[in-house]
């Protein structure tokens, strides 16, 4: 299969290295498919993997890029099998590649890891596990926090990511959970914008140009949080005059979170998603236990803390 400059094997990880004692040690053999390049956290997602495999001597990882086509994705799979890989670690196209891929996987006896999107499968009948953080806690700390600022009462509106998406399920899951029992707090209006910051635009200009009114806007990432902050400015309401909450910690979040329009944001972390993911391979690889769930914690971002993650925010971030 042709690769793309950017989904070639990592330069320099060799298949073999040399012990204390001289002797030649096999490496594990790693494949990693991410759903499609192009895509801020995606983007992030795979440079991380990269930085981590190429800090890990004893790992050979190659790179594959499946340009969000499903059957793509599967031969990519099917690759991984066909050269003995160890582990194949995957960012499925979508839930029904990710099961398909797991029963594939357990068919050619290889290993696999989920990287940050679940399958929605409750288990595989080969060697499994799953990289990720929890997003119903996202959501469900969102939301606490925001009624919090509110005092309990007040409107809020939901901009949800992309439909069938597991994130975006289990986020809007979370927040609702809350807001159930926040009698004084009412959800006003929902859609989805698909995790992009035009559509939380367009979304929220048409809700403030109904003369709806909007206390808290509650996004299922950044992204949409930046767009519904676009908004506001273009509608001249002043910072913090509408609470905004998103997840990932990007960087335009952390300087939205300085500037006083976004309220608060969770990171995600996406360099150690990835360093936990090729650690599991590794495990696995080597009929080791992993955690079928293994998960990574989000972290709070709030003014207080915002300027610890100024930094790290280069390499960190989620969907």
């Amino acid at each position: 299969m042709k690769k793309s400059a950017l989904f070639a094997p990592i330069v320099g990880i060799a298949l073999l290295s040399v012990c204390a004692a001289g002797q030649a040690v096999a490496k594990t053999k790693v494949f990693v498919s991410m759903a499609k390049s192009g895509d801020r956290f995606i983007d992030i997602l795979r440079d991380s993997v990269i930085k981590s495999a190429a800090d890990d001597p004893d790992l050979d990882v190659t790179m594959h890029d499946a340009h969000n086509d499903g059957p793509t994705q599967i031969s990519q799979l099917k690759e991984a099998i066909a050269e003995h890989a160890d582990a194949f670690v995957v960012l499925s196209v979508d839930g029904k590649t990710g099961v398909q891929m797991g029963e594939l996987a357990a068919k050619g006896n290889i290993p696999i890891i989920f990287l940050n999107r679940r399958p929605p499968a409750d288990k595989f009948d080969g060697q499994a596990s799953i990289v990720l953080s929890n997003d119903l806690v996202a959501g469900r700390l969102q939301m606490r926090l925001i009624a919090d600022k509110l005092n309990g009462t007040g409107n809020v509106v939901i901009l949800r990511g992309e439909e069938g998406h597991p994130a975006a399920i289990d986020r809007t899951q979370g927040v609702k959970e809350i807001l159930a029992k926040r009698p004084g707090i009412h959800l006003v209006e929902e859609a989805t914008g698909s995790w992009k910051r035009e559509e939380g635009e367009r979304l929220v200009t048409q809700w403030l140009s109904s003369g709806q009114k909007i206390d808290a806007i509650l996004a299922n990432n950044d992204e949409m949080a930046m767009g519904a902050i676009n908004a506001l400015k273009k509608a001249n309401i002043p910072a913090g005059k509408i609470l905004v909450a998103g997840v990932d910690g990007t960087p335009d979040a952390l300087e939205a979170i300085k500037s006083g329009y976004l309220t608060l944001s969770f990171l995600q972390n996406a360099r150690a998603q990835a360093a936990q993911a090729l650690v599991d391979a590794k495990k696995v690889a080597n009929k080791q236990y992993a955690e079928f769930y293994d998960w990574v914690p989000y972290e709070l971002i709030i003014p207080t803390n915002v300027d610890s993650y100024m930094q790290p925010a280069a390499q960190t971030a989620s969907k």
